[in-house]
């Protein structure tokens, strides 16, 4: 779903934007798209609805990373606002233009297709995954938000 979706508290909007903030702290020229999918009735009905998707664009290709844009998704074994919500694993597919350069996963933690990061930026963007899953882990993502005083 939609990251815009899924900010439906304090908790997940701020752990969102900690993730954006993450992606940028490794590649800094990226913009971030937190709705990258249209909200029409097909696409919707194909999307999982226990996961966060982004993308993330460069301005020109990056070169090495070897794309445009990468559609990151992190799924959840469960609804986001469950207690013993947890990640259950991070999917990222990188494009030049139209054109699918590699895919990412977490499952094998292995890349994949037909122009890989060169060994400097599959380094920097396990790290990032590896941040993002820290972020995840750090407190279950429905704990309520309380101010004190």
């Amino acid at each position: 779903m939609n990251a815009t979706s899924q900010a439906v508290t304090i908790e997940i909007t701020t752990k969102i934007a900690h993730l954006a903030v993450l992606f940028r702290a490794e590649f800094p020229n990226a913009q971030v798209d937190l709705k990258p999918w249209l909200e029409d009735y097909q696409t919707l009905c194909q999307l999982d609805p226990h996961s966060i998707d982004l993308n993330f664009y460069f301005p020109k290709r990056q070169a090495g990373l070897n794309c445009s844009c990468i559609l990151m998704q992190v799924q959840f074994s469960k609804g986001l606002l469950l207690p013993t919500c947890q990640v259950s694993t991070i999917e990222a597919c990188a494009f030049a233009s139209v054109e699918p350069q590699w895919q990412f996963s977490t499952q094998d933690w292995q890349f994949m297709g037909q122009d890989l990061p060169d060994d400097e930026n599959q380094e920097r963007f396990q790290y990032l995954i590896n941040r993002i899953l820290e972020l995840f882990h750090s407190t279950p993502v429905s704990t309520p938000f309380h101010l004190s005083y």
